[in-house]
C-alpha cells in the first residue's frame, strides 16, 4: 500500500512539471514572433584615457527585449552633421576628420537584452586640437538581423564638449626643449659645440608625457620676426637674419615612444661666421604639425642668436713654421716628410720610421695668440700607425714649456678622419709643441694632417 502511494505522488508531480514546461515554452514561441525597433540613443559616461585616445561608452536600445540573439551594424555619420553646421542648425561645435574615431561595425544584442553598448574610441591628439570647444559626430544603424526593424531615430548626433573629455593638465603639450619663446646666445664657447665644419647649437622638442608610439614634429627656420626683435631692442642693432643657404636644420624630428625628448641642432658653417665676423646672426627655429599631440603656441620657437666677434675662429697654421726632432727618412721634403704635416692637404701624409713614442713637432708664430683647438687626421692606410696619446705644449720663449691639453687612447675608427680636439688649457703663447708618445702598435708613425686654431 505505501508502495501504491509512493508510485502515485511520482505520476502527479511530474505531470505538474510537464504543464509547467508546456506553459513556458509557449511563452516563449510567442516573444519569439515579435520584432523589436532598434533605436541610436547616444553617450554615457564612465570614459576611459590613455596616452593614444578617449574612450566614450555609447548605448544603443530594443523597443522590448530582444527574441533572438542578434547583430545591428553601425556606420559614421559626418556628412550630415557637416550639412547642419554649414545650415546653422548646429551652431558652436566643429566636426572631427573620420580618421579620429574608431568603433566597431556592429552591435551584438544578447537574447532577452533591451539595450547593448560600444565604445567609440576618439583620438586624443584630434581632441586636444580642438580644446576647449564642442564637436559633434553622428552614427547610424543600418540591417537589424533577425527579422527586426529600426526604430525611430535609426541615428543620432552625439555633441561633446572637449573639457568634459579632457583638463587642460590632460594636454600633452610639444614645446621646445632649450629656451622656449626665448633667445639662446652662443658666445665665449656656450651654448654651442665646434666642428671642422662649423659650430652646431643643440636644440630639442619636448612633450608633456610619454607617448606610447613614435610620432614626428616638422622643423622649420624664420627669419621673419628678427626686424622687429631690433626694434625692440630684444638683440643688437647689427644683427642680421640667418640665410636659408647658411644653416643646417633637420626638416623633421622623430620622438620615439615612451621617450618625452628629442635633440636636434643647428649647424652654421665657419665661412658663414667669418664673413660676418663683427655682426651678430639669428634665425628663429620652430615646430610645427606633429603627426601626434599639439604644439605649446607659447613655447613652440627659440631665436639662435650668435655672437661672431665672441664664436669666430682661424686656421692659422699656415702663419707658422715647422719644425721636428725626427723627420722622415727622407727629410721634410720628402713625399711623407714632415711638411705634408701641415700643408693643409688630408690627401698627403707625415710618415715617420722608428717609432719610439718621442716624436716632437713643434710650430713657432711671429706673434703670441691662444690657441683653442686643434685638428688632427688619420692616414690613409694601416691604423697601427695612427696617434693614440699624446700631449700638447705652449711656451712664450720656447724653453720653458707649459702642458695644455693630454690625450690618452684616443682613437681614427676611419681613414682620413679629422677629430677636433678643445684644448683644455689654453693660454697664450708664441711656440706649441705636439708631443706623440704612443700610436695604435706600428713601428711607423703617421697623420695626414695637424691644424691650430686661434681664439678670439
Amino acid at each position: 500500500m505505501k508502495r501504491l502511494f509512493y508510485y502515485i505522488t511520482i505520476i502527479l508531480f511530474l505531470s505538474q512539471l510537464l504543464a509547467c514546461s508546456k506553459d513556458n515554452l509557449e511563452v516563449f514561441n510567442l516573444r519569439e514572433g515579435a520584432p523589436a525597433q532598434v533605436i541610436a540613443e547616444g553617450g554615457g559616461n564612465n570614459l576611459i584615457k590613455t596616452n593614444d585616445y578617449v574612450q566614450v561608452p555609447m548605448k544603443v536600445k530594443l523597443s522590448s527585449p530582444a527574441s533572438k540573439t542578434f547583430d545591428v551594424e553601425i556606420q559614421l555619420n559626418t556628412d550630415t552633421v557637416n550639412k547642419l553646421i554649414q545650415s546653422g542648425t548646429l551652431k558652436e561645435v566643429v566636426t572631427l576628420p573620420n580618421s579620429a574615431f574608431s568603433f566597431p561595425n556592429i552591435v551584438k544584442f544578447q537574447y532577452g537584452a533591451d539595450t547593448t553598448s560600444f565604445l567609440l574610441t576618439i583620438s586624443r591628439t584630434e581632441i586636444e586640437r580642438v580644446y576647449g570647444k564642442k564637436f559633434a559626430l553622428s552614427y547610424k544603424l543600418s540591417n537589424p538581423g533577425k527579422g527586426n526593424q529600426l526604430g525611430n531615430p535609426s541615428s543620432v548626433i552625439v555633441t561633446m564638449d572637449s573639457k568634459n573629455l579632457l583638463t587642460a593638465t590632460d594636454i600633452h603639450y610639444l614645446s621646445i626643449t632649450n629656451s622656449p619663446g626665448n633667445i639662446i646666445l652662443a658666445s665665449d664657447h656656450n651654448n654651442y659645440n665646434t666642428t671642422p665644419s662649423g659650430i652646431e647649437i643643440p636644440i630639442g622638442v619636448s612633450l608633456a608625457s610619454f607617448p606610447s608610439k613614435f610620432f614626428y614634429v616638422e622643423v622649420r627656420g624664420t627669419t621673419d620676426s628678427i626686424s622687429n626683435w631690433i626694434t625692440q631692442k630684444k638683440v643688437p642693432a647689427n644683427t642680421i637674419g640667418l640665410q636659408e643657404n647658411e644653416y643646417a636644420l633637420p626638416s623633421r624630428v622623430q620622438v620615439l615612444g615612451n621617450k618625452s625628448a628629442a635633440a636636434f641642432n643647428i649647424s652654421i658653417p665657419w665661412d658663414v661666421i667669418t664673413k660676418n665676423k663683427d655682426k651678430f646672426l639669428a634665425v628663429t627655429v620652430y615646430l610645427k604639425d606633429p603627426t601626434l599631440h599639439v604644439i605649446n603656441p607659447l613655447k613652440n620657437y627659440t631665436t639662435i642668436l650668435i655672437d661672431c666677434a665672441k664664436v669666430v675662429e682661424f686656421d692659422v697654421t699656415g702663419e707658422a713654421t715647422l719644425s721636428v726632432n725626427r723627420d722622415n727618412n727622407g727629410g721634410a721634403s720628402a713625399g711623407e716628410g714632415s711638411l705634408k704635416f701641415v700643408d693643409d692637404l688630408t690627401s698627403t701624409k707625415f710618415l715617420q720610421s722608428a717609432f719610439t713614442g718621442d716624436l716632437q713637432c713643434t710650430l713657432t708664430f711671429t706673434r703670441t695668440l691662444k690657441i683653442g683647438a686643434y685638428t688632427l687626421t688619420s692616414g690613409n692606410d694601416a691604423i697601427e700607425r695612427d696617434p693614440k696619446s699624446w700631449f700638447l705644449e705652449g711656451s712664450l720663449d720656447g724653453k720653458n714649456w707649459v702642458t695644455i691639453d693630454t690625450r690618452t687612447n684616443e682613437s681614427f675608427p676611419n681613414r682620413i678622419q679629422t677629430r677636433r680636439f678643445n684644448v683644455q688649457k689654453p693660454g697664450i703663447y708664441k711656440f706649441y709643441r705636439l708631443n706623440i708618445t704612443e700610436n695604435v702598435g706600428s713601428s711607423l708613425f703617421q697623420c695626414s694632417e695637424w691644424r691650430m686654431i686661434e681664439f678670439l
